[in-house]
């Protein structure tokens, strides 16, 4: 039994996953591919531009954020020195 062949073939499922019979079955439509569209390499170099000119300004605003938190920091690092030595006179009035 194992050497016989299944000759039993396959059957498409049609709509809703029922099995059913090959002549409700409907072929999918052959593909057409342009393989000469100009129009989809103009746009991609299109794209290919806009973003080399968009990145070195998404990288200029990233830096100069980094820089103006620096900034920040140290303006902050001040405020809090010229705090510590007010908290430290009014202690020594007292």
């Amino acid at each position: 039994m194992a050497t016989q062949k299944n000759n039993k073939q396959p059957t498409r499922q049609g709509a809703n996953n029922r099995s059913s019979s090959d002549s409700y079955y409907i072929s999918p439509p052959d593909a057409v591919v342009d393989k000469t569209n100009e129009h989809g390499q103009i746009i991609f170099l299109i794209c290919l531009i806009v973003l080399m000119l968009i990145l070195p300004l998404f990288l200029y605003l990233m830096a100069s954020m980094y820089f103006n938190m620096l900034v920040v920091q140290e303006e902050n690092k001040r405020q809090q020195a010229i705090v510590r030595r007010l908290i430290i006179q009014l202690e020594e009035k007292k």
